[in-house]
């Protein structure tokens, strides 16, 4: 039977990162992933300052692969009202950064390699046993791995097995449609959100490209995925308008479902569950994989803060929980709010988000109030 402090089920962005942040303090870790191999994913994630500053922190920041986000144009389609946030206002070199999702998995992998931490791959978990002093994980092929902590940072796969946690979960109905395109003119490192009736568009600055995630309905969604290049590009102009220039090239597309799933509680015995294993949300606002890494990052300094203490301990949980139940309990609710609010009217009409973008516009502290909410979250207190 392996022995470690904390063992994180997981080696997502979140669950490497939390590893990388805790090994060097001199705590046994150990990671297991379920996958055989890591993904070497196309994604492009768009990450924080805040998420850049954890990452560095846990070495694990990509030396390649990164664009960085400048400022953020708002506006809506059939509606007054438009907003520009940019870094220089907030005082940073960039508000956040494109990433590729390879190149931060590689950067971590290495980091954690150099730690003794490395992954185990093709290691799922095929049960969970929580008791008062340790936990039990049992791995397929019978392997039990005994730890004083478990975090579960898996998506939510393996929460389900413990009593008493239970997720919400709301389909709003709408598929995320992504890829690369390119416009004919270069982005400076501008973001794009649009807001339409169908759902928000955002164009994101990556490389000497965009990379796009247009919402619509399945229906709708089924059929952008049919249409040749050409017609896709004649669509997307269409819909988005002519602010970053005419769209030139398309590359391949790919969809997924949105829903919104939150956790009853992101504690149990001997256990924290973390990242989307927690909450899953809307990309509308960009806060899922940053609300994860902030709770890695809030886990790892509390465990800094007292070295000796047993990880797993109801006193050391509740901290988590606490530090961690307002940020991302805002962030969920923001998001699923402008979700509502950009596509009701019965909720927000029309002439109510063009007055709230132009207040945005015209009133520089109520900008970086926003600005500063979506890179650092809320405060715990």
């Amino acid at each position: 039977m392996g022995r470690v402090d904390v063992a994180i089920v997981g080696a997502g962005p979140v669950g490497a990162a939390l590893a990388a942040l805790l090994a060097p303090g001199g705590r046994s870790v150990r990671v297991l992933e379920a996958r055989a191999a890591p993904s070497r994913d196309a994604r492009t994630l768009a990450l924080s300052q805040a998420s850049r500053e954890c990452l560095e922190q846990a070495g694990g920041w990509p030396a390649t692969g990164v664009t960085p986000i400048v400022d953020i144009h708002v506006s809506q389609k059939g509606g007054p009202g438009r907003t520009l946030i940019t870094a220089a206002e907030q005082g940073l070199e960039a508000l956040g950064y494109t990433v590729a999702y390879a190149s931060l998995e590689e950067t971590l992998e290495r980091r954690l390699a150099d730690l003794g931490a490395a992954v185990a791959w093709g290691a799922p978990c095929e049960a969970i046993d929580l008791g008062p002093e340790t936990a039990r994980l049992r791995l397929a092929g019978g392997e039990v791995v005994e730890a004083r902590l478990v975090v579960l940072a898996d998506g939510g796969v393996n929460a389900r097995r413990i009593p008493g946690l239970a997720y919400s979960e709301k389909d709003y109905g709408q598929v995320a449609i992504t890829g690369p395109v390119r416009a004919d003119r270069p982005h400076h490192g501008r973001a794009y959100e649009r807001f339409t009736p169908g759902g928000p568009v955002a164009l994101l600055p990556v490389g000497e490209r965009y990379s796009l995630v247009w919402t619509a309905t399945p229906a709708q969604a089924e059929r952008l995925l049919a249409l040749d290049e050409a017609a896709f590009l004649a669509e997307l102009q269409a819909h988005f308008g002519d602010r970053a220039g005419r769209f030139v090239s398309a590359g391949p597309r790919a969809a997924f479902a949105l829903r919104l799933r939150t956790i009853n509680s992101t504690i149990a015995l001997r256990t924290v569950i973390a990242g989307n294993a927690a909450q899953a949300m809307h990309p509308i606002a960009g806060q899922g994989l940053n609300i994860g890494l902030r709770d890695a990052a809030a886990l790892a300094a509390i465990l800094a803060s007292d070295p000796g203490c047993d990880p797993g301990a109801p006193a050391v949980l509740e901290a988590y929980r606490s530090a961690r139940r307002r940020d991302a309990g805002r962030g969920v609710a923001f998001t699923d709010f402008l979700v509502g609010a950009f596509m009701d009217d019965r909720r927000l009409p029309t002439w109510g988000r063009g007055a709230a973008l132009t207040v945005l516009d015209l009133v520089p502290a109520a900008r970086r109030w926003l600005a500063g909410r979506m890179i650092h979250g809320s405060p715990s207190a």
